[in-house]
């Protein structure tokens, strides 16, 4: 019985021995832990090698540059002395976020302040002109020269020809006719002689418009015709227009056809009895034709 009392007892004890053990295992083995991460921590906060940036507490961006330039300034330790002398890597911006930027990231951008702050201001330059350029509704658009001269088209010219047609310039009745064969009578005088050109009736502020294709070659005044223009139609051909105001043209201006030329005036002292109207006249080679016969 006491043999067996003294078993029990024995096993007892060394179960309690080997419990203690294991105790004494676990708390050495936290205790190694805890000190190996002090000193991680304590590595990562002297570490000169590393700079940490975070979006919750984010780094102004002239202490960031004030960094990597003291980092430039004080090399790593260890550092080869004569690695400024050897070829640089190529500089780029580091990545800001949670990871760190490493000590080689740093030293490749060491120095390179001053050229992304030059290319920044080169983007904001541009992105100012941009907004101006689009700003409003009286924006200018700028395009290439070469291209708008591309896109411009030649003048075309003037060729009025023995079978070109024209319009009329108002429309009314004839009140005196083309005639350079024979004499006809014009009322106001009280005479007969030759009309190089017609005369045709309209209501005075009536517009008149041009009735073909022609450019501006004189604008003036005379007694019989009062304000009247000349035109080149080209092909030897001329067209003049009497009796007009508020003239809106200008000599070497290209007009086309419809285009407003002025308005019926008061008749001039040679017209009084016939009438407002317009004075028609065109030349072939200086020498007058009937408008009459290109009017359709």
């Amino acid at each position: 019985m006491k043999k067996m009392q003294l078993t029990t007892w024995l096993q007892n004890k060394m179960v309690l021995a080997a419990l203690l053990m294991l105790l004494v295992a676990g708390t050495a083995v936290a205790g190694v832990v805890a000190l190996r991460e002090g000193e991680l921590q304590e590595q990562e906060e002297t570490e000169p090698g590393y700079a940490f940036q975070t979006q919750e507490d984010p780094q102004p961006l002239d202490q960031q540059w004030n960094q990597l330039e003291h980092i430039q300034k004080e090399p790593l330790q260890g550092q080869d002395p004569e690695w400024e002398q050897s070829e640089k890597p190529e500089k780029e911006i580091p990545k800001t976020g949670d990871r760190p930027v490493q000590s080689g990231e740093i030293d490749t951008v060491s120095g390179g302040q001053e050229n992304v702050q030059d290319d920044l201001a080169e983007v904001f330059e541009d992105e100012a002109e941009a907004e101006t350029l689009v700003a409003g509704e009286d924006a200018v658009i700028y395009e290439p020269e070469s291209q708008v001269e591309d896109v411009i088209a030649p003048a075309m010219p003037l060729d009025f020809q023995a079978d070109s047609t024209m319009g009329w310039p108002v429309f009314g009745n004839v009140l005196l006719d083309y005639s350079m064969d024979t004499t006809i009578y014009f009322p106001t005088l009280k005479q007969y002689k030759c009309n190089p050109g017609i005369l045709i009736q309209a209501e005075i502020g009536q517009p008149v418009t041009a009735a073909v294709r022609g450019q501006v070659t004189a604008i003036g005044t005379n007694e019989e015709w009062g304000n009247f223009i000349m035109m080149d139609l080209g092909g030897d051909y001329t067209l003049c227009y009497g009796q007009l105001e508020n003239i809106p043209v200008s000599v070497g201006q290209i007009v086309e056809a419809g285009e407003i030329l002025g308005t019926v005036a008061q008749p001039t002292k040679y017209y009084v009895v016939e009438g407002s109207n317009i004075y028609v006249e065109m030349r072939y080679r200086q020498e007058p034709v009937d408008p009459l016969d290109y009017i359709r």
